[in-house]
């Protein structure tokens, strides 16, 4: 009788990635081989003398066994030609540099790689470059910031942005590097709860906002008329101290709409990336919703098993699946904006975990959130994350160690087929 070491299987293996490619004719191969043992085929194929870690998919499923078990799960015989897709491994993320706050952070956002913008539990938004100089720290908030976004990025000197608060308002600012200064340009009211969460239209004409009041709400980006810079809040900078220069009564700006469905607190709202109509949400429900903007509906219902804290969309195909390996609730997931089937998650057990949907685990695991050097010990409480954000080779989170943590991802993410993955 064949022992799983003397069993053999053919093989055809097939790339998208070019420059990796070797024939495709079929090949016979020990059954038991996992993915190192493919990889040292692959690498001896392509005649590598420094040998190039692969992974490999059977079926757009990461192969995590060998190809004998992988066969016998599947119901398999040892007779069919299995094609198997391989992949340039992923390199875990560098961590890069981490940027020091005065409270908790509870919201990021990136810019085209070079700004980050982020909320924090001391009322304040601020502007962070890639050197981790703080370019400007903005205030009128009177309690925690709870959502950050951004709207427009000019000439690398000119910042247009929203926050929104526990004080129940979103504030639009504007900031002029080159002058030094910033303006608020108006404050939104009408949620009777914290704002929880901010979207800005593809378009950036409007955006959206949920709230603990269990509403979301739109509205519109114009400023209200008879604007006037003697009615916004001026403050000037120098590197040396903060100083007002005005004060008078901000512009106040009011909804254009009010959309109700939910049953409790809204987490996460953001819009369809390619469609200003499509809204969706999530809420203390259990329930992601989906709204028609134009005629404010609440057009689908996608119920969980548990709240939902964060959502993130991605325009790709529908794929449904569960992603477990947190200990605690999972606050903020984001897509990678460089390969469709990759995310990022943060989580109450004060870990972040890169994702690729066709593992069910995740690729890597980065915990080191309470400062550099990690835990002091095993028994030590770890610190939440409460953001996170992934964009092209950047990856950022944040939470209670009072640390924006900045993470490199060259090597992760690559663009992959046509083929495209959306949770």
């Amino acid at each position: 009788m064949e022992t799983s070491q003397e069993i053999q299987v053919q093989v055809r293996f097939v790339t998208k990635q070019t420059e990796y490619a070797v024939t495709d004719t079929p090949m016979i191969v020990p059954a038991k081989l996992k993915r190192y043992g493919l990889s040292e085929i692959i690498n001896h194929l392509l005649g590598f003398e420094k040998p190039l870690p692969f992974d490999f998919m059977i079926d757009n499923l990461f192969l995590r066994t060998s190809l004998l078990e992988y066969l016998e799960n599947s119901g398999l015989s040892t007779e069919n030609i299995i094609t198997i897709e391989y992949v340039e491994s992923m390199l875990p993320p560098t961590p890069l540099s981490s940027f020091q706050h005065d409270d908790w952070i509870s919201s990021v956002e990136i810019f085209n790689q070079r700004y980050f913008l982020t909320g924090s539990y001391d009322n304040r938004v601020r502007i962070w470059n890639t050197s981790g100089e703080c370019l400007q720290t903005f205030i009128g908030h009177n309690a925690p910031v709870k959502s950050v976004s951004w709207i427009s990025v000019k000439d690398d000197e000119e910042f247009t942005f929203l926050s929104a608060s526990q004080d129940r308002t979103i504030r639009a600012w504007r900031s002029s590097l080159e002058h030094d200064k910033y303006i608020s340009l108006y404050e939104c009211i009408g949620h009777k709860g914290s704002i929880e969460s901010i979207a800005v239209s593809p378009s950036c004409s409007e955006f959206a906002s949920g709230s603990w009041d269990s509403s979301i709400m739109l509205w519109t980006m114009e400023i209200p008329e008879n604007s006037d810079d003697d009615e916004h809040i001026k403050i000037q900078t120098s590197s040396k101290r903060r100083k007002v220069i005005k004060k008078e009564k901000i512009l106040t700006k009011y909804p254009i709409a009010t959309m109700n469905g939910h049953i409790g607190a809204i987490s996460s709202v953001v819009f369809d990336d390619k469609d200003n109509n499509k809204l969706y949400s999530g809420g203390w429900d259990h329930s992601i919703r989906i709204w028609d903007v134009e005629s404010r509906t609440n057009v689908d219902v996608k119920n969980c098993d548990k709240v939902v804290y964060g959502i993130s969309y991605s325009d790709v195909a529908v794929v449904k699946l569960t992603l477990s390996s947190h200990k605690n609730w999972v606050t903020s997931v984001s897509w990678s904006t460089k390969n469709s089937f990759m995310l990022v998650s943060g989580s109450y057990d004060g870990t972040v975990k890169i994702w690729d949907i066709r593992s069910r685990t995740p690729l890597y695991t980065l915990s080191k959130q309470n400062g550099d050097k990690g835990k002091e010990n095993e028994n030590d409480t770890p610190k939440k994350i409460f953001c996170v954000d992934w964009d092209q080779d950047i990856i950022l989170s944040g939470g209670e160690d009072n640390q924006l943590h900045i993470y490199g991802s060259k090597k992760i993410g690559f663009t992959n087929s046509e083929e495209e993955g959306k949770l």
